[in-house]
């Protein structure tokens, strides 16, 4: 999964075209046909992004529609077997602002990226599930990144105190990819639409990188709910070497 153009960083910088108040960011790259042309990102009345329902039944790499909601999608591969794995290699593919979007500062940027690499550490921790660094029978290449992405910044007012009310510290789309580390064949893809909500201003300069770390963090145990509902269908019907360390996470192993 790539998340289009880059700068030096591994993260996707906009291109020269002027700001405008076009919802849907046109900036995909490659981010992949399989994922740009399953979920289209709207703009709600309140500024959060919400799903439209043009969400592909089939995606073009062979996974199935398994839930769509206002604000999520997911589809799955249909004999995925995803709770055998117990390990996990998580690859940060990056960013892509949403149109019109200020580019952050260079150590903002960067911040973005730990915030993405820190997303699903959850998943890992003191659990059933182990972070790996090679590929292997019983690992799982998750790739995680962010389109659409707006952030308000302090930029943007005339004084950025934290005495001012920000409506909408902004909006971002998280994808998640789930990839078998030896074969490379697609078994999960999970987006979901998020705003960040609104509140007093930080006082500081730049975006409010906490509330968006506290979003992902959201968005990341809303997934492993809904793997929670598909995974036990699937996971113990083959013989295996593993141990079902993600179909423990989910809490039913």
């Amino acid at each position: 999964m790539s998340l289009g153009r880059r700068s030096s960083l591994p993260f996707a910088r906009p291109n020269s075209k002027a700001a405008g108040a076009r919802c849907i960011g046109s900036r995909v790259g490659a981010l992949g046909i399989a994922i740009a042309a399953s979920l289209v990102v709207a703009c709600a009345g309140d500024g959060t992004p919400r799903a439209s329902g043009r969400v592909a039944q089939k995606t073009s790499d062979g996974l199935l529609l398994a839930k769509s909601t206002s604000r999520s999608v997911l589809w799955v591969k249909p004999d995925h077997h995803l709770g055998r794995y117990d390990d996990v290699i998580v690859q940060v593919a990056g960013f892509l602002y949403a149109d019109g979007q200020r580019p952050l500062e260079r150590d903002q940027e960067q911040e973005v990226g730990r915030i993405l690499a820190g997303a699903l550490a959850g998943i890992t921790a003191s659990g059933p599930v182990g972070v790996a660094r090679v590929p292997g029978p019983c690992t799982v290449v998750v790739n995680v990144g962010l389109k659409d992405l707006r952030l308000h910044t302090a930029g943007n007012d005339a004084s950025g105190s934290s005495t001012s009310y920000v409506s909408s510290f902004g909006s971002a789309t998280l994808v998640v990819e789930f990839r078998d580390s030896m074969t490379d064949t697609p078994l999960l893809r999970y987006m979901a639409a998020r705003g960040l909500g609104g509140g007093p201003g930080t006082g500081q300069s730049g975006a409010n990188l906490a509330r968006l770390g506290e979003t992902l963090g959201e968005i990341v145990t809303g997934m492993v709910d809904e793997l929670a509902k598909i995974v036990p269908s699937t996971t113990a019907k083959r013989q295996h070497e593993c141990k079902d360390g993600i179909y423990a996470l989910t809490g039913r192993g």
